[in-house]
């Protein structure tokens, strides 16, 4: 619904309706708490006195006006705002807490209006200062969208006080919890023990040689973080969208590969399962985007918009190497660099994990033991300093001869054993878990 902005004289008289209502009627209190903080409010006095507000809630004393220009006074406040006469003014507007959800929409409205209004200057001053390119400009100014879109209201500098009150609560939301994933599950049943999930922020890189598995492998990732109802944005720059669709409606169907990719030998019963599986893969939440080429600037540009519009909450990127810069004069390694330092960023900024595949240098095939290592990164540069998590998929059978025995190529064709090596884990253990590769339909299993 559209809204028209409201005078100052009309905004002035809802902002001191929304503290009186505050102060009058607990109930009201925890819609107003969620719904605004002191910034919203224009006048500075509302501001200070929100703010006490806020204080006491925090705390969990009662509001009332003694409590509230107590509080103030503790900060020094009290005078500069017209002492508690001013505060007795305020509260003589309260007759009930009816339309209490609308006063808040409507300073929230006002404030994120003259968020967006300052936000434009501030792109501008920056386009002008910095001779920013249209496209730089565009990112910076979706930043400063989404940070109004999802009410972002928080100060880059804070006492730990802050952060130990926020700790606590989150333990004790932990604790209540049956579950202990706390991150995007992965469905595997050892790496979900070890991370907890793939948690936000983290810029988890998984690399292998290739025809190892990394795309079957983040798909289906990519596909359990879906059905477990996140949203999640794939971006294959190797590959067209349908042919990772098709990758997924194999796992779904549990048809075989061939028979989708030929669209041979596909019998009713598959078909009967294939348009089942369908209408289950049409359902997920999961957006492609399969431009060849594309910069991390697009990549975070296109991020942005899907967490506002579709709010996903998990990120593929297939593959690293493949990220086109748009500083040709620079050298790959510092690119690359470059490149897994924003994407670090935009991690952390919209508070998802993103899985990027990376390739491996050709130096491993040199090695009698043959099992990926931390210096066999490709590009590697800054990719071991900004990644949270550095998983290598290695299978045993990748290396058989070619000149092994028909029945033996057989077998390994359908279920492959697989080491997920996770030699980097900021924040827990590293180790090889093993699992199952059902490569017939693209899919990672626990073992047993």
């Amino acid at each position: 619904m559209s809204r028209k902005d409201m005078s100052e004289n009309n905004l002035y008289t809802v902002e001191k309706m929304v503290l009186a209502i505050a102060m009058h009627s607990p109930n009201a209190l925890p819609d107003i708490m969620t719904g605004l903080v002191a910034d919203d409010f224009l006048d500075s006095t509302h501001k200070i006195v929100f703010q006490a507000i806020t204080d006491l809630h925090t705390q969990s004393k009662e509001v009332t006006i003694n409590s509230v220009a107590n509080q103030i006074e503790k900060k020094g406040n009290l005078e500069s705002i017209g002492g508690i006469q001013r505060l007795q003014d305020i509260a003589l507007d309260f007759f009930s807490d009816e339309g209490i959800e609308n006063f808040i929409e409507d300073i929230f409205y006002a404030s994120s209006s003259r968020k967006f209004d300052a936000a434009l200057r501030r792109v501008q001053n920056l386009r002008r200062e910095e001779q920013m390119d249209i496209e730089t400009s565009i990112n910076e100014m979706q930043k400063e969208l989404l940070k109004i879109d999802l009410n972002a209201q928080k100060n880059d500098v804070q006492s730990i006080h802050v952060s130990t009150e926020s700790l606590i609560k989150k333990i004790q939301e932990l604790e209540k919890r049956s579950e202990t994933l706390t991150g995007i599950p992965t469905d595997l049943f050892e790496l979900d023990e070890i991370t907890s999930g793939l948690q936000e922020g983290d810029l988890i890189i998984l690399a292998a040689r290739p025809s190892m598995g990394k795309t079957a492998f983040a798909l289906n990732l990519a596909y359990n973080a879906a059905r477990h109802k996140n949203g999640v944005a794939v971006f294959s720059l190797e590959m067209p969208a349908e042919q990772l669709t098709q990758r997924i409606m194999t796992m779904v169907s549990k048809i075989d590969s061939r028979k989708l990719r030929t669209g041979k030998n596909i019998s009713k019963a598959e078909w009967s399962n294939l348009l089942a599986s369908k209408e289950i893969v049409s359902q997920l939440p999961i957006y492609i985007d399969d431009t060849p080429g594309i910069t991390v600037q697009q990549i975070q540009s296109k991020l942005y918009k899907l967490k506002r519009d579709h709010d996903v909450k998990f990120c593929v990127v297939d593959y690293l190497q493949l990220i086109s810069s748009t500083n040709s004069t620079a050298d790959r390694q510092n690119e690359i660099s470059n490149i897994s330092r924003q994407l670090k960023r935009v991690a952390r900024e919209l508070r998802i994990p993103i899985v990027c595949l990376s390739q491996l240098s050709r130096s491993v095939e040199k090695r009698e033991d043959k099992r990926p290592i931390m210096s066999d990164l490709r590009d590697s540069g800054a990719i071991e300093q900004d990644a949270d998590i550095i998983m290598f998929l290695y299978r045993d059978d990748y290396y058989k001869h070619k000149d092994a025995n028909e029945e033996e190529n057989k077998i390994v064709d359908q279920v492959s054993s697989t080491d997920l090596i996770l030699s980097k884990h900021r924040n827990g253990a590293t180790g090889t878990i093993s699992i199952l590769f059902d490569k017939s339909h693209g899919k990672f299993m626990d073992k047993g």
